[in-house]
């Protein structure tokens, strides 16, 4: 019995289908079909029944399937000891990337990482910034960027760069924006970025000064689209610092003068990063590409 006819095994009981299966596993539909029955005549049972449209577990296959699964997974831990032992890192690590356009210097990220540690296997998920924060803290991320005013909670959180935030307003406003009070911008269509995003944080802290928060008539779900909308003409919403002055560059808005918020781009990592190998590499190839120093303040739930 081999290793690779027990994950040939594996897959064609997920995908229910040798070709799908051959597919997964990297090899031809007649190797596959080869291993099924090699094992099969090995262990003296039949796995699967073949159907018209697939193949199914039998009872024999379906008490077989978890072993099979066992038996790989401790052969994996070994390659993982084995690789520990030659001071390797081997394994994957899922990281949250922002939706919105702030570069994040991910390439240089990705080509060190692969140069220092090229056994670990990386994956990128674009989301929002709650989002990534939360998804961090249950587990499901190793580690992401955020945007947030303050720490987060239930995570260690490494401030890389101040991030500065404006009113965004559209060109057609160019003569009279300096005139505009904060309660007349409420009262113009007003375009707002998704809850979880921290340039909806921003517009609450915004006009809580004015007691009445503008009902968002548009809502955005990055801030390229929130920038676009306010460069069509649409309405007002806040936008970094940088891309509005792009979108002043090219004619398409002009800015609030009277109002500049702030947010902060953090390095989002598990309570135990520093404790998890993987994590704990990813997060140091980070600052050190961001320069940022390792004594920067984390959340308070690791201190």
């Amino acid at each position: 019995m081999e290793l690779y006819q027990l994950k040939t095994f594996v897959a064609v009981a997920a995908e229910g289908s040798l070709s799908r299966a051959a597919e997964k596993v990297f090899a031809s539909l007649p190797a596959v079909s080869a291993q099924i029955k090699a094992l099969e005549d090995e262990l003296g049972v039949r796995l699967f029944d073949r159907l018209p449209k697939g193949m199914r577990l039998t009872e024999a296959g379906d008490r077989m399937l978890g072993q099979a699964k066992a038996t790989l997974a401790s052969a994996n831990q070994i390659t993982h000891v084995a690789a520990e032992i030659r001071g390797e890192l081997l394994g994957r690590a899922k990281l949250g990337v922002l939706t919105d356009s702030l570069p994040l210097r991910i390439g240089q990220i990705m080509l060190t990482l692969a140069l220092r540690h090229p056994k670990i296997n990386v994956g990128l998920h674009r989301d929002v910034s709650a989002r990534v924060i939360r998804r961090v803290r249950d587990g499901e991320f190793d580690g992401g960027f955020a945007l947030s005013a303050s720490l987060p909670d239930g995570v260690t959180a490494t401030p890389i760069m101040s991030v500065e935030l404006v009113v965004a307003l559209p060109v057609k406003c160019a003569q009279t924006a300096g005139a505009l009070t904060l309660a007349e911008i409420g009262q113009m269509a007003w375009i707002d970025a998704v809850s979880e995003c921290a340039l909806h944080d921003a517009a609450k802290d915004l006009f809580r000064l004015t007691g009445s928060p503008p009902q968002a008539r548009y809502v955005a779900d990055s801030e390229g689209a929130l920038r676009s909308m306010v460069a069509s003409g649409l309405g007002a919403g806040i936008l970094r610092a940088d891309e509005a002055q792009d979108g002043v560059d090219n004619g398409e808005m002009v800015v609030w003068p009277h109002w500049k918020g702030s947010t902060c781009l953090y390095w989002i990592s598990g309570a135990t990063a520093r404790h998890d190998a993987i994590p704990a590499a990813v997060r140091d190839i980070v600052l050190a590409t961001w320069q940022t120093k390792d004594s920067a303040p984390r959340s308070k739930l690791t201190e």
